[in-house]
């Protein structure tokens, strides 16, 4: 046999063999087929495409330190609520500002005006709301709002409004790292409040667009604080006294158009987003939780209206008059509650060392002097200085001509000659 047959021959064997194989591993038994047969038809189950991870709009920021553009929403002063009756303010909180008066407190010493900031002292501290106390709703499978109104301990005929949002215990994780963005709407009754001022920013210079660090905390809740003042002709007044109360000529538009009851509506969203979607619908604030002493108010409330009037009072906030701080320290005092962690005690013991200092005559004239100036008492643009000429010298030559004033020479005049009397 020649060696082309042989491998002919060869090859015919490794087909014959591989094709035994590929028989053998495709051979199905009669009582598998009928197995199969029997068996219940199963169907292919689609994949649900929310299920399947999606790329987000925007990246999780997660709490620590965050560069980049920040934006602290909010206003100053008394806002008038037929001119501006929705009011905005972020979630964004820290403990520097706690930490900067602590520093401060122990050097004897206070902190520049408006160098702390109220919202940031009130979140600072963390709040239990009770069912049976105040008025608590659940907004989602994530949120819960709890509110409280009340007269307010800084001004006479103004009432305090606590707004209290929260994550819930189901809240998801998306939801916890997203908590620092969120964004309040609140949008004020014209019928019912006639002026209002979200405590703590009072400065106008809350917004920068400048890229800066900021360090975020990770908290689950934040407490904003509204003084309100409403409307004298429907104040605590059924409907029917309302509508035969007001001038009708001028206020039916208002009347049809708003509630008695509701006094603002509240709403979050994402201050990242610039689409504006809402993540809840708008949520009604009653009146009718309206507490006719503010002693009868929980201990959350008192307590957070204390820390909040120690930072009006040591920025010298002009919206403040009737509070002063042996009233904050008693409200203090009396709202402390059980303490477990001590952190209100240490707050009460701050604010005595801040009023302490505060008294002091002589850094309460050179604080004064150096932060509230009449306008009268300003001192003017000055103006610019009268251009000096040159001396000669100190411009090169061909440009002293220019600048140095030409004087008139003037000659000698000679004197005459004398006149001799004897020619």
């Amino acid at each position: 046999m020649t060696k082309q047959n042989r491998n002919g021959f060869k090859h015919q064997c490794y087909l014959a063999t591989l094709t035994a194989m590929l028989a053998t591993s495709m051979c199905v038994n009669a009582e598998e087929i009928q197995q199969i047969a029997k068996s219940e038809k199963v169907q292919a189950v689609s994949i649900d495409p929310i299920s399947l991870p999606k790329k987000p709009s925007y990246p999780p920021v997660k709490p620590g330190y965050y560069q980049g553009n920040l934006t602290l929403s909010g206003h100053g002063g008394n806002m008038v609520t037929g001119e501006t009756p929705v009011s905005r303010f972020s979630f964004m909180s820290n403990r520097d500002d706690y930490e900067l008066l602590t520093q401060a407190v122990n050097k004897n010493t206070l902190p520049y005006r408006n160098q702390v900031a109220s919202h940031q002292l009130i979140n600072r501290f963390d709040y239990l709301f009770s069912h049976n106390v105040n008025d608590v709703v659940l907004l989602s499978n994530n949120y819960v709002l709890a509110t409280e109104l009340a007269p307010s301990p800084y001004n006479r005929d103004t009432e305090l409004l606590l707004i209290n949002i929260e994550l819930t215990k189901e809240a998801s994780d998306k939801a916890a790292l997203g908590f620092n963005w969120l964004q309040a709407t609140v949008n004020f009754n014209p019928r019912l409040v006639s002026e209002y001022r979200l405590i703590g920013f009072e400065n106008a210079h809350q917004t920068s667009s400048h890229p800066r660090t900021m360090k975020l905390s990770y908290r689950r809740q934040y407490v904003a604080l509204y003084e309100l003042r409403f409307n004298e002709s429907i104040e605590n007044q059924p409907n029917n006294y309302i509508n035969s109360s007001i001038n009708h000529s001028n206020n039916d538009s208002i009347i049809n158009k708003y509630s008695a009851n509701e006094l603002a509506t509240l709403s979050l969203s994402d201050a990242r987003s610039t689409s504006g979607q809402k993540l809840i619908k708008p949520q009604p604030i009653d009146i009718h939780q309206q507490q006719k002493f503010f002693e009868h108010t929980s201990n959350e409330f008192r307590f957070a209206a204390a820390v909040a009037g120690l930072g009006q009072l040591m920025n010298m906030n002009n919206y403040v008059h009737d509070f002063d701080y042996q009233q904050l320290i008693e409200i203090a005092e009396g709202s402390k509650g059980e303490d477990f962690d001590g952190e209100r005690t240490e707050f009460i013991a701050i604010a005595k060392s801040v009023a302490v200092i505060a008294s002091d005559s002589k850094f309460k004239d050179a604080r004064s002097k150096k932060q509230v100036v009449p306008p009268h008492e300003l001192e003017p643009y000055p103006m610019p200085y009268p251009i000096k000429s040159k001396h000669a010298g100190e411009l090169p030559e061909g440009k002293q001509k220019l600048i140095l004033p030409v004087k008139p020479v003037i000659e000698p005049v000679p004197k005459p000659l004398p006149v001799n009397n004897h020619i």
